[in-house]
C-alpha cells in the first residue's frame, strides 16, 4: 500500500531534522576538534617557549618566574622558611666530548633527566648549554644541602648507557641557601654563581656560599678589574726582582726575573694571587710582555765584561706559549734591546708542553732557532712523557723545591734526587735544583753532581739594583 502524500511530506520533514541535526553535531565537532588542535598549538608554543630544545627542561625565566613566586607568593601560601638554590655545571669530561659523542645533546638530556628523577621539577636549564639551576626546598643547615648536592654530582658522574657506555663525566655545583645567603632572587642566584666560581677554581666539587668565599670574590674582581686597568695604563706599580743562579765555585751564572705587584690601595699582592687571575682573564699575556722586555733591558745594561757570562731567565706563561707570534715577539724584544739571543731563557711548564705536545715541539724549535735557552720549570709535579723529553731540547731541568726540601733527612727523596740529577745528565741537561734554604741540602746536591742551585741559602729575590750589587761582591 503506497503511501500518502501526507506521510511522504512528514517522512521528509523528519529525515530534513535529522539532517539539519547532524549537519550542527558535525559543525560542533569540527569546532571542538579545532578548539582542541588550537589548544595543542598553544601548549606546543607554550613549551617551545618556556623549555630548552636539548634537554626539555625548564628554561631559566621560568626559574625566576618560581623562584620569585616561592619568595613573594600571591596567595595565602606561606613563605619558605628555609631553601637552597644550587647552579650546577658538568665539568671538562663533558667538554671534551660534546662536540664529537653528543653532538646531538643526547647525553646533556640524559643528565637533566637524571637530575629531574633526583629532585623533580626543581631542575631548570641555564642560559648556558652545560648548567642547571636547581631549588632545592627543606634544607636547613650548610650540611644538609651539601649531603644533597653530592647525592646530584654522584647521579650526573654515572657512566651512560650503551652505546655510549665509555663516558662518564662530573659536574660542580655551588648553593646559597635562603636567607642566610640572601633573601632576594638575584642575591641568591649570584651568590650561588660566586660559590660555583669557587667551586671550579679549588677543584671542590660542592660549595656553598660564605663570607669567606665572598670576600675572596670580592678581591678577586678588583684585582681583575686592576689588571685590565694597569694593561692600558703601562705597568704602574708594577716591579722585577732577581734571584740569582749559583754553581759549585759560588759564582752567579744568571737569574730568573720575577714579577712584584705593591698596589697602592690593596697593598702587596702576592704573585699566587694576582697571576692565576691574570691568566684567567688575558692581562697575563700583556704582563708577560712587559716581564719580559723589562728582564732583557735590565741584563742589557750591564758592562759588557759583567754580561759575558750571565744570563736571565724569564718565565713564560701558558696564554703566553699559546700566543701565534710568539717567536715573532721574543725576536722582536732581542732586537730592539740588543740582548744576545744565549742571553735570555725562557722557562716553561711540564703542563704547558704536555698539553699539545706536537705543537709544543714546533714552537719550541723556532724559539731555539733564535738561540734562547730553554728551561723545564718544575720538573716533577707534571706529567711529562720521557718520550718527549728528549726531544724537546731543553738546555736546563729545574728540579722542584718539593724535592729539595730536607733531602738530607730522607732515603727515598736522595734516590729519587739522584735519578732526576741522572735523567738531566741522560738528556745533556743542566740541572738546576729550586728552593734551597740550608747547608746540608746544598752539601747534598753538590755531592751528586747538581749544576746550579736557586734559593734563600745564597740569596732572596731582589731589586734590581741589588742584584747588582750581588754581582758585584759575590755571594758567600
Amino acid at each position: 500500500m503506497s503511501a500518502s502524500s501526507d506521510e511522504i511530506s512528514e517522512q521528509l520533514e523528519v529525515l530534513t531534522d535529522r539532517l539539519d541535526t547532524a549537519e550542527q553535531n558535525i559543525e560542533g565537532l569540527r569546532s571542538d576538534l579545532e578548539d582542541r588542535s588550537l589548544e595543542e598549538k598553544v601548549r606546543e608554543l607554550e613549551r617551545l617557549v618556556n623549555r630548552d630544545p636539548n634537554t626539555d627542561l625548564p628554561i631559566m625565566r621560568q626559574f625566576y618566574l618560581q623562584l620569585q613566586h616561592m619568595l613573594e607568593p600571591d596567595d595565602d601560601t606561606p613563605k619558605p622558611s628555609h631553601l637552597a638554590v644550587g647552579l650546577l655545571r658538568l665539568d671538562n669530561g663533558y667538554s671534551r666530548i660534546r662536540n664529537t659523542r653528543d653532538r646531538n645533546r643526547v647525553l646533556l638530556f640524559k643528565t637533566g633527566d637524571r637530575l629531574r628523577k633526583a629532585i623533580g621539577d626543581n631542575v631548570y636549564q641555564s642560559d648556558r648549554f652545560d648548567e642547571f639551576l636547581v631549588i632545592l626546598r627543606g634544607i636547613v643547615t650548610a650540611e644538609e644541602v651539601v649531603a644533597t648536592a653530592l647525592e646530584l654530582l654522584e647521579e650526573v658522574a654515572q657512566p651512560h648507557a650503551g652505546p655510549a657506555n665509555d663516558i662518564s663525566f662530573g659536574a660542580y655545583i655551588g648553593l646559597a641557601l635562603y636567607p642566610d645567603h640572601g633573601e632576594s632572587r638575584e642575591d641568591l642566584v649570584r651568590n650561588a654563581e660566586i660559590a660555583l666560581g669557587n667551586a671550579v677554581r679549588t677543584d671542590s666539587r660542592a660549595v656553598v656560599y660564605n663570607d669567606t668565599v665572598g670576600a675572596a670574590f670580592r678581591e678577586r674582581e678588583q684585582i681583575e678589574y686592576e689588571l685590565r686597568r694597569i694593561s692600558r695604563s703601562g705597568f704602574e706599580n708594577f716591579s722585577l726582582v732577581f734571584q740569582p743562579f749559583v754553581d759549585q765555585n759560588n759564582v752567579i751564572r744568571g737569574g730568573e726575573s720575577l714579577i712584584r705587584w705593591n698596589h697602592p690601595e690593596i697593598g702587596p699582592v702576592s704573585p699566587g694571587r694576582f697571576i692565576p687571575i691574570a691568566e684567567e682573564g688575558g692581562a697575563i699575556r700583556f704582563l708577560g710582555q712587559w716581564s719580559l722586555y723589562q728582564s732583557c733591558r735590565h741584563i742589557r745594561e750591564l758592562p759588557d765584561d759583567k754580561r759575558a757570562s750571565l744570563y736571565i731567565s724569564v718565565n713564560l706563561s701558558p696564554q703566553q706559549f699559546k700566543q701565534p707570534d710568539l717567536v715573532d715577539r721574543i725576536g722582536g724584544i732581542l732586537e730592539s734591546t740588543d740582548l744576545e739571543a744565549n742571553q735570555l731563557n725562557l722557562e716553561v711548564t711540564e703542563t704547558i708542553v704536555m698539553d699539545e705536545p706536537e705543537n709544543a715541539l714546533a714552537k719550541m724549535k723556532d724559539i731555539k732557532s733564535l738561540g734562547v735557552r730553554l728551561a723545564l720549570d718544575d720538573f716533577g709535579t707534571g706529567y711529562s712523557s720521557l718520550s718527549y723529553l728528549g726531544q724537546f731540547e731543553f738546555d736546563t731541568l729545574k728540579i722542584d723545591r718539593s724535592f729539595v726540601d730536607r733531602v738530607d733527612e730522607s732515603d727515598s727523596a736522595q734516590t729519587l734526587l739522584r735519578a732526576m740529577l741522572s735523567m738531566a745528565r741522560a738528556f745533556g741537561m743542566k740541572a738546576l735544583a729550586e728552593g734551597v734554604e740550608r747547608q746540608e741540602e746544598l752539601d747534598f746536591l753538590w755531592s751528586e753532581g747538581c749544576d746550579l742551585v736557586q734559593g734563600y741559602y745564597f740569596s732572596k729575590p731582589l731589586p734590581w739594583t741589588e742584584f747588582v750589587e750581588l754581582l758585584e761582591k759575590g755571594v758567600p
